[in-house]
């Protein structure tokens, strides 16, 4: 054998040994996560309004001609050694009505992480949705009744048919609320916000620290209308006003006879409000 057929040879061994050690390295770091769907029907018992409170993963809840409550959950992990088993849907009937969601009972570790759950509830639709709360992930509601309030601390809340008054906080996220018998506080940090006002009962605040602001306000309404923003353009040509005070950063003004304060607020983005039609 020459030189060169000898230091071929070599770095044809040293290059098997190297990918065998990569496949070895690849086969102990797994890439495919996993998930489990289930659904369960739950009786309502003596309960007389649902809440629903998520943690990591989306929540849609929607109004139907029924008498129970249906839930389909599905469970994801990015890594296929946490035990999915160890996230439970739970329904526990208490003084405040029947809550539903998640309970990770599992651990967090090498290659282990709480894994999400994912919500579709149904509930009948003349019982009270109260409360839909999760820390991550998008919420939606349907053609519900209830007093309800809506919370995320990252998500989009979308929501439209309450039977109902309305309110929502997220810190990250867009705020759509449509087609609600009264409108209560929306607050985002960053996003933006739409919005029906078809009524307000006490003083109320639309705001948003980053994003933009629209709402159609209910010609009918009587209220104080203050209007603010730090950096953007307030647009409230097509409101009926009364003793108005209009400047690039401020618009105040009666709608109707007056009365609570309905107050609108971004530090940087525009506002625009019109009439509900």
């Amino acid at each position: 054998m020459t030189a060169e057929q000898t230091r071929r040879a070599l770095l044809g061994g040293v290059a098997t040994t190297g990918l065998a050690a990569l496949a070895g390295c690849s086969s102990m770091t797994p890439l495919v996560g996993q998930r489990l769907e289930q659904t369960e029907t739950i009786s309502l018992g003596d309960a007389e309004s649902v809440l629903v409170h998520g943690n990591v993963g989306t929540v849609s809840v929607t109004g139907r001609d029924r008498d129970d409550v249906s839930v389909d959950a599905e469970k994801q992990s990015s890594s296929i050694r946490t035990d999915l088993e160890e996230l439970r849907l739970r329904a526990d009937h208490t003084d405040d009505g029947l809550v539903i969601g998640p309970e990770w009972e599992g651990r967090e570790g090498w290659f282990q992480s709480e894994p999400s759950m994912n919500l579709e509830v149904e509930l009948p639709r003349d019982l009270p949705l109260e409360e839909v709360r999760t820390s991550v992930g998008r919420v939606t509601v349907r053609d519900v009744t209830g007093d309800l309030a809506v919370e995320t601390s990252t998500g989009r809340v979308d929501v439209d048919g309450v039977d109902g008054a309305v309110g929502a906080r997220t810190s990250t996220g867009r705020v759509t609320i449509r087609d609600v018998d009264v409108l209560h506080d929306v607050t985002t940090s960053t996003g933006r916000v739409d919005a029906h006002v078809p009524a307000i009962d006490g003083d109320t605040t639309v705001s948003t620290s980053t994003g933009r602001i629209e709402a159609a306000i209910d010609p009918e309404i009587d209220a104080d209308l203050h209007v603010t923003t730090s950096t953007g353009r307030i647009d409230v040509d097509d409101l009926e006003l009364t003793d108005a005070a209009e400047g690039s950063d401020l618009v105040t003004g009666t709608l109707g006879d007056g009365g609570p304060t309905l107050r609108f607020e971004t530090s940087t983005g525009r506002i625009t409000l019109g009439s509900l039609s």
